[in-house]
């Protein structure tokens, strides 16, 4: 069962307003008035019996194939297993229309909560309408990864910008100057923070940034694979490469495997999130690790906190730090 605020206000005898202030906790509510609708969710919780029984959970996530999400997904499936909820996993495709619909199809289903990564861009208009969509669910929202303007929904995210940092400030201190960056999508928050990042390692090493080396890829395996190709054609000073995903960086070993090109001798790289398959295969691909199950589970308990306390809480906003993993990738040739 979905509490909603029609249904609260009827029963404390105050406003819709009022109740959504409450809840939100976005303006004053008299302490007389937060009793009686504390009183009033309590008394719908107990006229249904099904809201103590199995919760479902919506989790939306812009690609299933990516092993970060999947990982995020596995955190999100162990702690909702622990706690008895039944997680419904969509996959949007990285499409903000997909992502749309089904926002709207969940307006049918018996959902409790959603944790959803969402796919939106810069465009203002799109952001306040998917916004006032998903309070349309009048449910707890949790983003991960990617944070949305105007809103107030919790969220778990990385420090994308340090993590980039930390990453190619480990190229230059190993003799890379002519660093290129396969950057993510610039319209999303995630793209220009590691951007951010490979600039600021530039700035703090009191180097110049060189603007031909910066190409912005999608987090898809072909754009990595292609841009690869490309840097190595119309770049011939770049010694190493820092890529922003996990999928590019799968493209970008394909494109130097291609090119008889040897990762750590002929050219240095390192990614942004790591993945089992380069220790599976022996490649000692260096790269910043997010702690991605734990996003995950982090997620799902301030979702569940939110679902089982009559109180509303504050929003929060957890910031989780990466961590530069080296497995030799990084080296200059030279050294």
């Amino acid at each position: 069962m979905n509490i909603k605020v029609k249904d609260i206000a009827i029963k404390s005898g105050v406003s819709m307003a009022t109740v959504s202030r409450y809840l939100n906790k976005s303006g004053y509510v008299k302490e007389e008035t937060r009793q009686l609708i504390k009183k009033a969710i309590a008394e719908i919780k107990g006229e249904d019996k099904s809201y103590s029984q199995l919760k479902n959970i919506a989790v939306v996530l812009p690609d299933l194939s990516n092993m970060f999400f999947t990982d995020v997904l596995k955190g999100i499936n162990e702690e909702a297993g622990k706690l008895g909820c039944n997680v419904l996993a969509f996959d949007s495709n990285e499409e903000i229309e997909k992502e749309i619909n089904i926002i709207e199809s969940l307006k049918d289903l018996n959902i409790s909560g959603l944790i959803i990564t969402t796919t939106v861009n810069n465009n203002m208009e799109i952001i306040k309408k998917h916004i006032q969509n998903m309070n349309s669910l009048e449910i707890p929202i949790i983003l991960i990864d990617r944070d949305l303007r105007f809103c107030d929904f919790d969220g778990v995210f990385i420090d994308n910008k340090k993590g980039a940092f930390d990453g190619v400030d480990t190229l230059i201190s190993e003799g890379h100057k002519e660093i290129a960056i396969i950057t993510g999508p610039l319209q999303y928050k995630p793209g220009i923070e590691r951007l951010e990042g490979y600039k600021q390692a530039y700035e703090s090493n009191e180097l110049s940034v060189n603007e031909k080396n910066i190409y912005e890829g999608d987090f898809q395996v072909d754009s990595g694979y292609s841009l690869t190709k490309e840097i190595i054609k119309n770049n011939k000073d770049v010694s190493a490469i820092f890529i922003s995903n996990n999928m590019m960086t799968l493209g970008a070993i394909n494109a130097l495997n291609e090119m008889k090109i040897k990762i750590g001798e002929d050219i240095s790289i390192l990614g942004f999130d790591d993945l089992d398959f380069f220790n599976y295969v022996g490649l000692n691909i260096s790269v910043v690790s997010r702690p991605t199950s734990e996003m995950g589970k982090i997620g799902f308990n301030i979702l569940y906190k939110k679902l089982s306390d009559d109180e509303p809480s504050s929003t929060q906003n957890i910031i989780l730090k990466p961590t530069v993993v080296l497995r030799g990738s990084e080296k200059l040739a030279s050294n």
